[in-house]
């Protein structure tokens, strides 16, 4: 790729997609099908040579997102950015697509120069599973009061270490991080937790919800969340949800 600005482009995308059948974003090893790989090879086959698509962060396999973000640089400067998007899609499966395109400062970088991101996730409340949201959700047979869930979100808003909060196998010594935002809606047999934060551990999201759905069944009281947030200790806190409920919905810069 050339170092010279003036010869390429930057272009970020907003990409949805359904994480059901991909072992996550992250691209790995040969014969792994993840999203990132699939976005690289519609994207280089349109520009006509290799790029390496930079996301604004990992998903878990089987983990949605309806706002991801991701960059690449390009040589190609004649294609214009709606045949780019158009192009791209046709050659994506059904489960990924390209929301927009357009063309960003060079020194734009999907990760880094993100400043905060919203997740939702999604539980879904009834003794029997819905077969339409399959998937889609966290199915979840017990009863769970919203009411105690919302009282225990409100306690993680603000600047806190949330290693507690992290899975195992969480690595970075920094694990301070703000959330803006936690919050505890339900309509009709669905419990939607919204959480908006500038930076997220591993696993913290599911580990946050899981902790909401141990409060909500009653187990713990809202406090718990405190005790969780003073001891940093992981088996402080719930179980890790699992992914099917979980969704990337917006990155901001």
């Amino acid at each position: 790729m050339d170092d010279n600005p003036a010869s390429r482009r930057n272009i970020k995308l907003v990409i949805a997609y359904n994480g059901a059948a991909y072992h996550g974003w992250q691209r790995q090893a040969e014969g792994i099908d993840t999203v990132q790989l699939r976005v690289e090879a519609a994207a280089s086959r349109i520009v006509g040579h290799p790029v390496s698509v930079s996301g604004s962060g990992r998903t878990d396999a089987g983990v949605h997102a309806a706002g991801q973000v991701a960059s690449f640089r390009t040589t190609n400067l004649a294609i214009p950015l709606r045949g780019l998007r158009r192009a791209m899609n046709s050659r994506l499966p059904r489960d990924i697509a390209i929301r927009s395109a357009e063309v960003v400062a060079d020194d734009f970088h999907a990760s880094r120069s993100a400043v905060r991101k919203t997740y939702r996730y999604r539980v879904y409340v009834a003794p029997m599973r819905s077969v339409e949201l399959c998937s889609q959700v966290w199915h979840y047979w017990r009863s769970l009061n919203a009411e105690r869930m919302r009282a225990g979100a409100v306690r993680l808003v603000g600047e806190h270490d949330f290693r507690g909060l992290a899975t195992s196998a969480e690595v970075r010594e920094n694990t301070v991080r703000t959330i803006y935002r936690c919050e505890v809606a339900q309509a009709d047999s669905e419990i939607v937790v919204s959480v908006t934060g500038n930076g997220f551990l591993y696993n913290m999201v599911r580990n946050i919800v899981g902790t909401l759905v141990e409060i909500g069944r009653g187990r713990w009281e809202p406090e718990r969340i405190d005790r969780i947030l003073a001891s940093c200790d992981r088996c402080d806190a719930g179980p890790t949800a699992p992914p099917d409920g979980l969704s990337l919905m917006s990155v901001e810069y």
